[in-house]
């Protein structure tokens, strides 16, 4: 499918203020799975400086820097994409030692997952469920995985909260709800929990018939060896295929984050306000 993205995102503040220089993770990725067919980012004052970098975790990111102080600052981005996976699971095989749980890897693969194993804190609660769920699905990966994704799409309240950093798995563990990144994060947990890497995806879905504004969505990508990474959207409890359009990944939501700066001055006030739509152009 060929989808148009439009994405604006404005900064406003009360006083005129000094913008540090700023990250901008919004390119869709370009891979196997998709492919970036036009992009344009505008930006708004013209930054003094641009660079093109790609970070350590492999996402495209633009590094501006201003001059002068302002009370607004504006990035506004256009692509086209074309997504290639009709079929979430079109793996050849898989690797054995990752099709059973709890899950492991070969010695060299696993030291390169570190970071997508790391569990900051242990939720005994959670390492139940995942215990149970992983029984009821005969321990076998692909079956906990999707039963994982589909019971949290079911059991928890997905509600829209559009400041702030992602509830920490507990959090949203105890309270079954919360905004689509606060889910992803719980589903990378629970994969964890179970030797399964994972890590946190930011990106747009397409939902047919939608009205109004769409938002930056999330969800988790897991590593299965004969698979490569294979994203589960918790808030959809689906599969993810070609109605998902990854922008930028990471073991923690903060190295996905479609932006990422500060400002300095004595502004008491400041305000964010995004424009999304994403349209379909062509099956």
């Amino acid at each position: 499918m060929i989808f148009q993205i439009n994405h604006r995102i404005t900064y406003r503040y009360e006083r005129a203020v000094i913008v540090e220089p700023l990250t901008i993770r919004l390119r869709p990725r370009s891979d196997g799975a998709q492919r970036l067919l036009d992009y344009r980012c505008d930006i708004a004052p013209v930054p003094l400086h641009l660079c093109e970098v790609v970070d350590v975790f492999g996402n495209a990111a633009m590094q501006v820097s201003f001059s002068g102080v302002h009370l607004e600052v504006t990035i506004d981005i256009e692509a086209r994409v074309e997504t290639l996976r009709t079929q979430p699971f079109d793996y050849l095989s898989l690797d054995a030692r990752a099709t059973n749980l709890p899950a492991y890897y070969d010695a060299e693969v696993d030291k390169a997952l570190a970071p997508y194993l790391h569990r900051q804190d242990v939720h005994p609660k959670i390492d139940q469920w995942a215990i149970m769920l992983a029984g009821s699905s005969g321990n076998q990966t692909q079956p906990f995985l999707l039963q994982a994704t589909e019971q949290i799409a079911r059991d928890y309240d997905s509600s829209n909260r559009y400041g702030g950093a992602p509830m920490s798995p507990g959090e949203t563990f105890a309270s079954k709800r919360g905004a689509c990144r606060d889910l992803a994060v719980l589903m990378m947990d629970v994969c964890r929990s179970q030797g399964i890497a994972s890590r946190f995806v930011s990106g747009y879905i397409h939902e047919p018939g939608h009205i109004g504004n769409s938002e930056l969505h999330a969800w988790t990508e897991v590593y299965l060896p004969g698979g490569g990474w294979r994203g589960y959207d918790p808030s959809r409890g689906i599969a993810v295929s070609d109605q998902h359009i990854p922008v930028a990944t990471g073991p923690e939501p903060s190295w996905a984050a479609a932006t990422e700066g500060c400002y300095i001055g004595d502004a008491s006030e400041s305000s964010i306000e995004y424009e999304v739509s994403v349209v379909m152009l062509k099956i």
